[in-house]
């Protein structure tokens, strides 16, 4: 069972860093994960008597500022849609906590620009995700 500390130091959005392969990049936000898909499994009767677990789907998105999203433009020369798919490593470190390295396998499924009336234009990238790897560095 994993040891639980109490009262300890958190891990903070601080305290994260992401790399798309290799080079860093500033995000406003990260979201990633798994889901697998589940069944009841019935016989006659009212009552499931089983349960089964099926295929697993990975799913990201990424938010990026508008100043780091358009040299991936340029260099893309046709749009971020026609970038092949690329790894995302994303590490949170601090000196309190064990490091925790994930990574993605990814690719852009949206481009555009998301213009309001606040500063700093971002935008949230849904991500078509082929593989997510969690605590992969342990």
């Amino acid at each position: 069972m994993a040891k639980i500390t109490r009262n300890g130091k958190a891990y903070d959005s601080a305290d994260c860093t992401v790399f798309i392969n290799g080079v860093p990049l500033e995000v406003t936000s990260a979201t990633y994960g798994n889901e697998q898909e589940h069944q009841l499994n019935w016989t006659l009767g009212s009552n499931a008597t089983s349960w089964s677990k099926g295929k697993i789907t990975p799913n990201a998105s990424i938010g990026i500022m508008m100043h780091d999203i358009t040299p991936l433009e340029m260099a893309a020369k046709g749009g971020i849609l026609n970038i092949k798919p690329f790894d995302v490593i994303i590490t949170f470190t601090n000196e309190y906590n064990v490091i925790i390295t994930d990574k993605l396998l990814v690719k852009f499924m949206k481009e555009g620009r998301e213009v309001t009336g606040e500063m700093g234009l971002k935008m949230e990238y849904p991500l078509f995700a082929l593989k997510v790897d969690l605590n992969v560095a342990n």
